[in-house]
């Protein structure tokens, strides 16, 4: 059977066994040997003799037994449009690599590596929360930044229609698998098409589970050049339960990137969890000069990191160790 590329990655992700560690280890064997997929050899004899750290990962994992299932499951995603994005891609942001190996994407994929500015708050949004995240989302928009955020209630809504109304684009970074995206109600006189792009690292059916929408956060955060906290609550709430805004702020200081948190004065309610998060290194910002502010910070031209560059040839190839005797 000949399958085109994306299918190689697809195979791997949907094969058990193989999750985001050896995801991205095998991308890295691919890239430092300098291979592309349809060097690799077809059997096990001659994959163990010619790269052995290869064969280590994959023997015993790609059943053959599998195939027509996988293979059915991909087509269906193609069928409805949706692409694969994977290490070599020409839209695979190389710096998600340990986070995120493999997306599924419906939209202008391109966005993926546009500049990218995520905005995140509290579900239980304020007015006030909902006009400032409404309007900072248009001004970036219209500052040619793409405003990323999760799609949840509350805030990150607020952000997805603030850019969208101002004839901006914006990407919505699902807690959940691609198949389970559904339009809402609020968003459907948009263009889909040319205006939202729709990622997830999940497997394509994936319901919603709450580690999930925690591990999306961090995908949110390395998707962009800064992050924007528009309201948060403490880290932890009275019955201990850990907030996703604060952990979402975390997780972009650890990654090194910009965190601006709105200044909670611009509250009659100040959240509690904005001064923290300000305490810990996040900017201040004054929501009305926001978009200027940080247009101005990630213009800033950076050393782009390393990409791989080794398996951005297109046609058919065969899909290796599929062979009845792995």
């Amino acid at each position: 059977m000949s399958i085109d590329r994306d299918y190689f990655w697809f195979r791997l992700f949907k094969t058990r066994g193989i999750g985001i560690k050896l995801l991205g280890a095998i991308a890295e064997i691919l890239e430092v040997e300098n291979l592309t997929p349809e060097m690799l050899p077809l059997n096990q004899n001659d994959l163990s003799e010619q790269f052995p750290k290869l064969a280590k990962i994959l023997t015993g994992k790609i059943r053959v037994e599998d195939r027509e299932k996988v293979y059915a499951a991909y087509k269906q995603l193609k069928d409805q449009g949706i692409n694969i994005i994977y290490p070599g891609h020409p839209d695979f942001p190389p710096y998600i690599l340990e986070i995120a190996p493999v997306l599924f994407v419906k939209g202008q994929q391109k966005r993926l590596m546009s500049d990218n500015v995520s905005i995140v708050g509290a579900r239980n949004v304020s007015d006030k929360g909902i006009r400032i995240a409404r309007k900072l989302a248009g001004d970036l928009a219209s500052e040619g930044i793409n405003v990323v955020s999760g799609y949840a209630k509350g805030v990150d809504s607020e952000a997805h229609l603030g850019a969208l109304e101002s004839e901006g684009t914006t990407t919505l970074v699902l807690p959940n698998g691609i198949n389970q995206l559904r339009q809402k109600n609020a968003f459907k006189k948009f263009n889909w098409d040319q205006d939202v792009l729709a990622v997830s690292q999940f497997d394509p059916d994936t319901k919603w589970v709450a580690r999930n929408a925690m591990a999306r956060n961090k995908l949110v955060c390395a998707l962009s050049k800064a992050v924007v906290v528009i309201e948060s609550g403490p880290e932890r709430d009275a019955q201990g339960k850990m907030s996703g805004t604060f952990n979402t702020a975390k997780t972009t200081l650890d990654l090194n990137l910009p965190l601006f948190v709105v200044n909670p004065n611009c509250f009659d309610d100040p959240p509690k969890g904005n001064d923290a998060l300000i305490a810990l290194g996040g900017y201040s910002l004054d929501p009305v000069k926001g978009a200027e502010i940080i247009a101005k910070h990630i213009f800033v031209k950076t050393e782009q990191p390393t990409s791989v560059e080794n398996q951005n040839l297109a046609g058919q190839l065969p899909i290796p160790f599929e062979s009845s005797d792995m």
